[in-house]
């Protein structure tokens, strides 16, 4: 009877918790037709048709939680909102080109750390021996805290010549508070059902209450490990610095200068390309005299060798010819001797 009567109100608190769920929905829900100016005709559920001054006195929430505050008839009409309430996860990525990339790294490794951020990951390319030169390449995963996070997306866009960038900022606030009200709700039948387990006194209620509390720590534990990542994304933007070694930086926009300007930059940069292009040939040829040397003793080996079988060929041939002619020489006089004797 005990244990049917525990079940009966393990079921019950499930319920009123569901119930309790649905009711954020249901305000959630008013809050959208609200702002689209809905409230007032809208029949039915909740007082909807009361006046919008009644709801402006009302949480939207059901006040067991701190929630971002209710916007004012200003903040409805204009749009406006105040950010700082807002739970915002900042991320960016920039792409360089340096003609210094020692200097580079260096100066962005100081910069982070002047600005309390922190190198997440950091990935190197190229620099080997068979590499060509002006190849190396890094990745960088940049922490930065979200208070800093202007004036260092301010400082390092000086850095070498900036190609590339993009910001986006993802609003977390409606997810990060569904989540804490979920903690709650699972922290409220949680203390309920200590409450209780300390007055059983039957074993299989014992072993009931225990794996439903069992399965709540879990589900606490998930949640708040969601709340704690999105904590560390909210409270540490993001920044990804690709940075690219080149022997020069490349042209400004041409939408920034005159058509002399282009004329003589592309002009340069022509000159430049055919000057670099020797520069890699005399390079290459002078590195490349080793194998080029062993490559032309081959081949004069090879020519040789094929000299001399066409020469010997040759001879063979010749002498098949005499051999032949030496032959047929023989048998006329054969013939001739023959003839004269009968």
């Amino acid at each position: 009877m005990k244990h049917s009567r525990l079940s009966a109100f393990v079921l019950s608190l499930a319920a009123a918790m569901l119930l309790t769920s649905c009711g954020s929905s249901d305000y959630a829900v008013f809050d959208s037709a609200k702002e689209n100016g809905y409230a007032q005709s809208a029949p039915g559920y909740g007082g909807w048709g009361a006046s919008e001054e009644a709801y402006m006195e009302e949480p939207y929430f059901d006040g067991n939680y701190d929630s971002p505050a209710a916007p004012t008839d200003e903040a409805l009409t204009s749009g406006e909102n105040d950010l700082s309430e807002r739970k915002i996860i900042m991320t960016a990525t920039l792409q360089f080109e340096t003609t210094a990339y020692d200097d580079f790294i260096a100066e962005m490794n100081a910069c982070v750390s002047r600005y309390g951020g922190y190198a997440e990951s950091t990935e190197t390319h190229g620099g080997g021996v068979y590499s060509g030169a002006y190849n190396r390449s890094a990745d960088l995963t940049l922490r930065v805290p979200a208070d800093r996070y202007d004036d260092f997306m301010s400082a390092v866009s000086g850095m070498g010549a900036l190609t590339y960038r993009s910001e986006s900022r993802e609003d977390v606030t409606m997810s990060y508070v569904d989540i804490e009200s979920h903690v709650r709700a699972l922290e409220t039948e949680y203390d309920a059902l200590l409450d209780i387990l300390s007055k059983a006194e039957s074993l299989d209620d014992v072993i009931l209450l225990q794996s439903r509390i069992s399965e709540l720590n879990y589900q606490m534990d998930s949640y708040k490990s969601q709340l704690r990542k999105y904590d560390d994304l909210i409270s540490y933007c993001t920044v990804h610095v690709y940075v690219s070694e080149v022997w020069r930086e490349s042209t400004p926009n041409a939408k920034t200068i005159t058509f002399g300007e282009r004329i003589v930059l592309g002009l340069k940069d022509n000159l430049a390309d055919i000057g670099e292009g020797f520069e890699n040939f005399a390079v290459w040829f002078v590195t490349s005299l080793p194998y080029l040397l062993i490559w032309a003793v081959v081949i004069a080996a090879a020519v040789l060798i094929i000299r001399a079988l066409i020469k010997h060929h040759k001879k063979k041939k010749e002498q098949k010819i005499l051999d032949a002619y030496i032959r047929s020489r023989e048998n006329e006089n054969k013939d001739k001797k023959t003839d004269e004797s009968t």
